[in-house]
């Protein structure tokens, strides 16, 4: 990625080795709650500077899953529990061998999250989605 110019004075270029190390420390005073982000292993990792050639924000773009399943509620609520292990491992695997770190599931039914919850997913509280046209 070349350096795209802004306006305010801003551009965006592509992550470079020597980065890292300001970015950890920007990480560790700001954001030491959170995990590093894995800018090495993302789809896209980019840094936004200043007129300054400052770094004013560094990002990545992480590989995510979304495991989207079609039950028969005909079927017995065992026969559907066991069913949502089975595909929770067949999307676990699907992750591993794409090495992809979170593994999502949108669910309108209590009962699905209590037993996805029960079986490993935690709670994402507030997740945001951007569907891309």
């Amino acid at each position: 990625m070349g350096n795209v110019q802004f306006s305010d004075n801003m551009k965006i270029r592509g992550l470079q080795a020597g980065d890292i190390a300001e970015i950890r420390a920007l990480h560790e005073k700001y954001y030491s709650q959170f995990e590093f982000p894995p800018f090495h292993d993302a789809l896209n990792a980019f840094i936004i500077e200043d007129e300054k050639d400052e770094i004013v924000l560094a990002g990545c773009v992480e590989k995510v899953a979304e495991s989207m399943l079609v039950t028969n509620k005909a079927k017995s609520r065992i026969k559907i529990g066991k069913a949502l292990v089975e595909a929770q491992k067949c999307s676990v695997f699907t992750c591993a061998i794409n090495h992809i770190r979170d593994l999502y599931a949108f669910v309108d039914n209590d009962e699905y999250a209590h037993h996805l919850i029960k079986h490993g997913f935690n709670d994402g509280g507030r997740t945001l989605k951007l569907r891309i046209p």
